[in-house]
């Protein structure tokens, strides 16, 4: 059982994936998202931790490693690149 994003999901593919993971319903684990945001508000938190945490079924990448990257390739063109010069030092 892996646990991935799934591509067809409905918002980011969260609840299709942990459905697909577990072979149930789609829509038994969108119901219990929403009854845990009901009951104990912690519903939507928990998604969209999953959401960047859980790699995509496709890439196998998550979102937190996704934008790691573009803030390191900002980072690394704004001092220059990688091991390059920098006309701003500390």
């Amino acid at each position: 059982m892996k646990l991935t994003r799934s591509n067809d999901g409905m918002i980011g593919g969260v609840a299709a994936g942990l459905a697909k993971a577990f072979n149930i319903d789609a829509t038994i684990v969108r119901l219990a998202f929403v009854l845990v945001t009901v009951l104990g508000g912690s519903g939507v938190l928990i998604y969209v931790a999953l959401w960047v945490i859980l790699p995509r079924e496709d890439t196998g990448g998550t979102i937190a490693e996704e934008q790691f990257r573009k803030a390191r390739s900002w980072y690394d063109g704004r001092r220059g690149g990688p091991g390059g010069s920098n006309d701003y030092t500390i």
